[in-house]
């Protein structure tokens, strides 16, 4: 009979370790994670933005660089860069007419929250900060979930998802304050700490 309970109580520990780890499960530790995510000094990054609402879909393509120091640079569609500083502009060309002009960096709600550098920050400021282990196509992230401060209620909270083998992120997906999608995000051939000149962040 005793023989019978141990076997049957080792049967239950296994299938509750495979219920378990197939499940969302908060990480062990995110140090490592967080403490590279801030430390960079430097990144490019191509980038897929799905823009949601209630009639239609829409699609940007564009090419991320970030410089400490140097700020932020979008190509967005190869017809406009964006050039954001620490001056609270934003510094755009058009390709297309070769037209150039600034606005105020409260002007853009939207494609500012793509840079990885600007989700970074609130890490420093935000309490609410959730963390949880994620396989996904059998890779295994860490999704940092943070709370968005501001007035807007299509723009609640965002999901970071970062490749725990890599350390770098891959996915980001923006909520409204009803927990609706509004904006998704792909990075692919993200390339951290690589030497990129101040030059190519110069305004025009």
């Amino acid at each position: 009979m005793k023989k019978v309970s141990l076997l049957f109580l080792s049967l239950l520990f296994i299938l509750s370790s495979v219920i378990f780890t197939s499940c969302d499960k908060t990480p062990k530790d995110t140090n490592d994670i967080t403490t590279f995510l801030k430390n960079m000094d430097s990144y490019t990054t191509n980038m897929n933005m799905d823009i949601k609402n209630d009639k239609q879909t829409i699609n940007y393509k564009a090419k991320q660089s970030y410089l400490k120091g140097g700020g932020y640079k979008l190509e967005l569609n190869k017809n406009r860069v964006f050039i954001y500083k620490s001056d609270d502009k934003i510094y755009i060309k058009d390709k297309n007419n070769g037209r150039s002009y600034v606005q105020s960096k409260s002007f853009d709600e939207v494609l500012k929250l793509s840079f990885i550098g600007e989700y970074i920050g609130l890490l420093y400021t935000n309490e609410e900060i959730k963390y949880v282990t994620k396989n996904v196509n059998n890779i295994e992230y860490t999704v940092i979930n943070l709370f968005i401060p501001g007035n807007n209620k299509n723009i609640n909270n965002a999901l970071l998802y970062v490749n725990n083998k890599s350390m770098l992120p891959e996915k980001m997906i923006i909520y409204d304050n009803s927990g609706k999608e509004k904006i998704n995000i792909t990075y692919t051939n993200f390339i951290a700490n690589l030497k990129i000149e101040p030059k190519e962040f110069n305004v025009p």
